[in-house]
């Protein structure tokens, strides 16, 4: 067997499963807001946090560009709510 065999029989599966896990972790959950810098998402989940509502992030990292290259390192922030409760955290994150 070679190593690409081996790879993709390792990979698919693995694949497979963080896929399945990422649909069902966010099944009922929608996006509220997406948060571009740090101050906006810690803003963001303070007045959720006020509220008493429940949230799920989702972050992702801009790694294209590097401070030590004259770029701004990005982080992308998703915040999720639950479906019942969307409506509610819309009205407190943009009062």
């Amino acid at each position: 067997m070679n190593a690409y065999a081996a790879f993709f029989i390792l990979f698919i599966p693995v694949l497979l499963i963080y896929g399945t896990i990422q649909y069902f972790s966010f099944k009922n959950w929608t996006s509220v807001y997406i948060a571009l810098n740090d101050d906006s998402y810690f803003q963001a989940i303070s007045k959720l946090k006020q509220a008493g509502v429940r949230y799920k992030i989702k972050s992702s990292f801009d790694q294209t560009s590097t401070p030590m290259f004259g770029g701004n390192r990005q982080r992308h922030y998703e915040i999720y709510v639950k479906e019942k409760d969307a409506h509610y955290a819309s009205q407190q994150l943009y009062s």
